[in-house]
């Protein structure tokens, strides 16, 4: 699995996680990620920023982030084959 980004979150990203991601694992524009962790699935909003940054966003993220606060994330890319992230969390 190809990584797209990491970050161990932090109240401020509640708001949003702005991430500079340089594959093409991520449409341009304004798209919904569907993501999993195994067990649990979401929903996130994702939006390209220009410059190879995004932005993950949304109520589902802060409800997401709101519940792992100090967690570190990893988010990967789709899978041949599969129409969805993969998700890893570590508190």
């Amino acid at each position: 699995m190809t990584v797209i980004g990491e970050v161990n979150l932090v109240t401020h990203h509640q708001a949003r996680w702005r991430f500079l991601y340089r594959g093409h694992a991520l449409p341009g524009g304004i798209s919904i990620l569907t993501v999993t962790d195994g067990f649990q699935w979401w929903h996130f909003q994702c939006r390209s920023e220009g410059d190879n940054m995004y932005c993950i966003n949304g109520s589902e993220w802060s409800r997401f982030v709101q519940t792992r606060i100090n967690a570190m994330i990893t988010l990967y890319s789709k899978q041949d084959g599969e129409d969805f992230h993969r998700i890893r969390v570590r508190s």
